[in-house]
């Protein structure tokens, strides 16, 4: 692969979330971008569009999505043809299959992969990552219950969580 730059302010942003180690900012912005779907032909106005452009890898299935034109055409190169831009909303209610997942940029540093469940996790505005806030939850409730067993105070007297749980180291 050609070395690549971001084409677009959602891809400069994505990139430096993702060298931050941020990945809840890098779904946060995943989420709010419309994407380019391949398509096997050009859209017909009034009629559905035509199929989804899909890659098979080790025996998953995932729709290919890119964040900008130039994305599309660095992966696909010579295979690069029609697209479909979508909102990355709009994708999620009408994802086609549960067990395909999706691939987003693959190859580039921008790149993510994403079960269907996390698709339409996102597409509600939930960033958190899978295990990370649960188990920070728990952690922190644990704690507060040891807390209050040693000094004697009952769930009404012990301080209450404001905002969200810290995220887990």
């Amino acid at each position: 692969m050609t070395e690549w730059e971001p084409a677009t302010e959602a891809e400069v942003a994505m990139r430096d979330a993702l060298r931050a180690n941020d990945q809840e900012l890098y779904f946060r912005l995943l989420s709010r971008t419309d994407l380019l779907l391949p398509v096997s032909a050009p859209a017909v106005p009034g009629q559905a569009p035509p199929g989804w452009g899909t890659w098979t890898t080790g025996g998953r299935t995932h729709v290919l999505a890119f964040t900008s034109a130039a994305a599309l055409r660095t992966c696909l190169g010579e295979h690069a043809g029609s697209n479909r831009r979508v909102p990355f909303t709009d994708l999620a209610v009408g994802w086609p299959n549960q067990e395909w997942w999706l691939a987003v940029n693959p190859g580039l540093p921008v790149e993510g992969y994403l079960p269907a469940w996390f698709v339409s996790q996102l597409s509600r505005g939930d960033v958190r990552l899978p295990g990370r806030a649960m188990g920070a939850r728990a952690r922190l409730e644990r704690a507060e219950t040891l807390a209050r067993s040693r000094t004697g105070a009952t769930s009404r007297d012990a301080p209450s969580a404001a905002g969200p749980a810290p995220s887990a180291a």
